[in-house]
């Protein structure tokens, strides 16, 4: 509900079910010190902005920004772009201000946009008016804005899968395409093996059922596969970190293919000598993996473009699951600790049973790129076979009870 209010400025603020989007005493004082922030990207040719509250912080900008520049702005809640218009119609008449609201050509245009800015201003007080109407919206936001800042953080980051990208390609590879058109329109449903700890209570199942699945495994669930002498299909890894080449420590010459993002790790790829296939080295690849964050993602879409209808996801926990956050191969594979849970400010989030599971901010980034792959592909039924949290767009199923269907 919107509720408007006589600040003690003499000015008009805004509240969203309860909730200030302007300041209670001063939004135009409140926009100056926002856009302070901003300069950097106000200084640009293109600027792309989230959230129009009362367009208070939109007059900031414009009055800042070059007089040729262009100001874009995309605001979902359609409450918020009428109670806009109505106070506040001078942007709505700005040539170098364009408002794109909720319509069909809404994704479109912000990653058009987006792509041609580089970056977004969020006006964080509007983007949480959507958090429960719009969601999967809300998590590409808050999961762009995280991904910039983490770019900024990381540059050793950026600089080694750089020089990742510059080692893996004078080797010599396949293209995914091969790895592709093998396993293309198999009747086997794929089974998607990530190392999260509740993997370890269904190795024994997996094996004795091998033979009904194609098996796509993440690099870190190779050792715990092999112990239980189940060779996948595929191995999947795009870690950039030279940790990476633990993985593969006594599986070097396996012939199981190795299938690495082109900026994965090169010392992992440079050690495995069994067949090797890059994805996503560039544009004119035919075949594109999807990727986010997590190497469950590209996995899961490898899966999707062999053909099946049919994708379970094993281990896929992103929680903490009797205190661990992995496999307990992990020790044996890094040599350190499965202690993630000491090291970072914890959440709580939904489980598969209902109840609620300890997990991380990174585990949840994760967990929102896996459901907006999900929400792509209708035609696809996925099934999380996992303990720990819940996925939405997945039917969650224990993995016994899913062998009983097969």
């Amino acid at each position: 509900m919107i509720e408007l209010e006589q600040t003690k400025s003499g000015l008009i603020t805004i509240k969203y079910n309860g909730r200030y989007i302007h300041s209670k005493y001063d939004p135009i004082c409140e926009s100056n010190q926002f856009i302070r922030g901003n300069m950097e990207l106000i200084n640009k040719p293109t600027i792309v902005v989230y959230g129009i509250g009362l367009g208070y912080h939109i007059d900031a900008i414009a009055r800042k920004m070059n007089h040729n520049s262009m100001l874009y702005v995309f605001e979902w809640n359609k409450e918020l772009i009428k109670c806009c218009r109505e106070n506040n119609k001078n942007i709505f008449n700005n040539k170098n201000i364009k408002i794109f609201e909720n319509d069909n050509k809404f994704y479109t245009n912000l990653s058009k946009y987006l792509s041609k800015a580089g970056d977004i201003i969020i006006h964080k007080p509007s983007l949480d008016t959507i958090r429960s109407s719009n969601e999967v919206l809300y998590n590409l936001i808050n999961d762009y804005s995280f991904s910039k800042q983490s770019l900024e953080i990381n540059k050793e980051t950026v600089k080694n899968e750089e020089e990742n990208y510059e080692a893996n390609k004078k080797l010599e590879y396949g293209s995914i395409k091969c790895v592709v058109n093998k396993l293309k329109d198999s009747n086997k449903p794929y089974i998607i093996v990530c190392s999260g700890p509740s993997l370890d209570g269904e190795l024994d199942r997996l094996r004795e059922n091998r033979e009904k699945f194609n098996i796509i495994a993440v690099g870190s669930s190779l050792r715990a596969l092999m112990n239980k002498k189940i060779k996948p299909d595929v191995i999947v890894i795009v870690d950039g970190s030279e940790a990476v080449r633990k993985q593969f420590i006594g599986y070097e010459k396996e012939e199981i293919p190795l299938c690495f993002l082109s900026r994965a790790s090169r010392w992992a790829v440079n050690a495995y000598k069994g067949p090797k296939y890059m994805f996503n080295g560039n544009d004119e690849d035919e075949i594109i993996l999807r990727t986010g964050g997590t190497v469950a993602i590209p996995a899961m879409d490898m899966a999707v473009k062999c053909g099946t209808k049919k994708v379970i996801l094993l281990g896929q926990d992103l929680a903490f699951i009797r205190e661990k956050s992995h496999i307990g191969d992990f020790e044996e594979i890094y040599g350190i600790k499965d202690d993630l849970k000491k090291n970072y400010l914890n959440k709580f989030v939904e489980g598969v049973d209902g109840k609620f599971v300890n997990t991380t901010e990174g585990y949840i980034r994760f967990k929102n790129k896996i459901e907006l792959l999900i929400s792509n592909y209708k035609n696809v039924q996925f099934i999380n076979c996992s303990k720990g949290v819940y996925i939405k767009g997945a039917k969650h199923l224990e993995f016994k009870e899913l062998l009983k269907t097969l």
